[in-house]
């Protein structure tokens, strides 16, 4: 019964009601709680001894020891045995190392970076393609840089050349994120040393991203006007630009942005939004509405990207809007009308959406998910039935089956029957199918047409409840 307990406590943590209990009893009372508890679960015992009483260095002595069981063999294992080996060696490691790397940073250090470098070769009998290894990896080397951050006596030079080693040999960013993380515990003048060491040896997208987190302005100038390789000086400017304005000197972010527009094309590249954002963001600041709605207009024909519109709405009066609307989606539909259905489901405007399902002619409707795309189809019949166009949802969805059939893609089978399932729930708010084939009269048609695609609906059979197919038809009673 006691160990029954424990294992649901384990399971499911105490509640507030519990722990409040817990943090009133005294001393002696805890140690008798501890001695019940590892006397009846072999897990706790060992959670206990090996995490809490051990000295740091034999604790580190055990994570290597354990380690190496666990990677010495050359099984080679599949996706999902190699997600759990990764998640089961984490979940070893961290209550150990968290016990340690305070007290011992300059030995945990160590032993993490033996263990990141090892991680080739540990990964060379896995099957990583799922990426359930990255969890365990960004925590040793995230826990690597931590005890590196613990040893305050270390020469910043020495921690700038191992933070810049590391990144060498792995597979870590230091990104943004991570800069700002970690900028009080190393200090700006270990950043500075590490960013010149990315610029000495030409990795300008780390040393700029560093230059940024330091808010250095001169330096990212610097680079502008070395005229480095062209992918980095595109960031170096747009960078410098996001200073500027943070700086409120919007003014110059204007005139450093639009130079750069005249002498780079950059309309087709993935570097424009960011280009386009900033340069609205700028002219915002400084008052420039009218020329920032322009610039929102002429982002969004770049690409049709729907944020460039909500920008724009956000410059205008309530009472401009419909016709803002309707600038958008004529501009929307000059490439072809995907485009224009994409915008349609990012503004939500699902009254038009089914208008134009409605009015299209047969033809077009036989290829829609053609035109729309299976992601776009879904996406829009799930908006288009909560607003109430049952109707073109359901029409949707079956022709997402149709389009799976229609080409034998029997590892897709799975998705059609599931499409097939959404138009049977869409179908419980009709009231009058107008000219929509019923369920039945649909499956039946399906059937003839795909009725030796056997798999197809033997699945169909299993998941779908009601629907039962015999020898020459399919039946469904709701």
């Amino acid at each position: 019964m006691t160990g029954h307990l424990l294992g649901e406590i384990m399971k499911n943590g105490l509640t507030k009601k519990q722990m409040e209990l817990l943090t009133s009893f005294d001393k002696e009372k805890l140690l008798e709680i501890i001695q019940v508890i590892i006397t009846n679960n072999e897990q706790a015992k060992t959670t206990l001894s090996s995490g809490y009483l051990l000295e740091p260095k034999d604790i580190l002595k055990l994570i290597e020891k354990e380690y190496k069981k666990c990677t010495k063999s050359q099984r080679f294992l599949d996706y999902h045995e190699a997600d759990i080996f990764f998640k089961e060696l984490h979940k070893m490691m961290a209550p150990l190392l968290n016990n340690a790397i305070s007290k011992a940073p300059k030995e945990s250090e160590i032993l993490l970076e033996k263990i990141v470098l090892d991680f080739d070769r540990v990964a060379e009998t896995k099957d990583t393609s799922s990426g359930g290894w990255q969890d365990y990896y960004f925590y040793v080397i995230e826990t690597w840089v931590k005890a590196l951050a613990l040893q305050k006596d270390v020469d910043k030079a020495v921690v700038a050349n191992k933070l810049f080693n590391i990144a060498q040999k792995t597979y870590f960013c230091f990104n943004e994120t991570f800069l700002l993380n970690y900028k009080n515990d190393f200090g700006l003048a270990t950043f500075q040393l590490l960013r010149d060491l990315f610029y000495q040896h030409k990795e300008y997208r780390e040393a700029i991203a560093i230059s940024k987190a330091l808010n250095d302005m001169d330096f990212l100038k610097m680079m502008i006007d070395q005229d480095i390789e062209s992918a980095s000086i595109i960031t170096a400017y747009l960078a410098y630009a996001e200073l500027l304005i943070e700086d409120v000197r919007a003014d110059e972010a204007i005139v450093v942005l639009e130079n750069f527009r005249k002498d780079h094309e950059i309309q087709r590249s993935r570097y424009y939004d960011v280009l386009m954002s900033l340069l609205i963001k700028a002219n915002i600041e400084e008052g420039q509405k009218e020329k920032a709605k322009e610039l929102c207009f002429e982002a969004f024909q770049n690409d049709y990207s729907y944020k460039f519109y909500e920008l724009y709405e956000s410059l205008i009066d309530e009472s401009e809007r419909v016709q803002a609307i309707q600038l958008f989606l004529d501009s929307s539909r000059k490439d072809g009308d995907f485009q224009y259905i994409c915008f349609l489901v990012e503004m939500k405007k699902f009254d038009l959406l089914n208008e134009y399902i409605l009015t299209l002619e047969e033809e077009d409707k036989a290829n829609i998910v053609e035109t729309f795309g299976h992601k776009l189809a879904r996406e829009g019949s799930t908006g288009l039935d909560k607003c109430g166009f049952a109707h073109s949802a359901i029409f949707l969805r079956r022709a997402l089956v149709s389009e799976v059939l229609n080409r034998g893609a029997s590892k897709y089978y799975k998705y059609a029957v599931s499409d097939l399932k959404k138009s049977f729930d869409y179908s419980q708010k009709l009231s009058d199918w107008q000219g929509l084939d019923m369920h039945e009269t649909y499956l039946n048609g399906l059937y003839e047409k795909h009725k030796r695609k056997v798999s197809f609906w033997a699945l169909v059979e299993e998941k779908i409840k009601n629907v039962s197919v015999g020898k020459g038809s399919v039946h469904y009673e709701k």
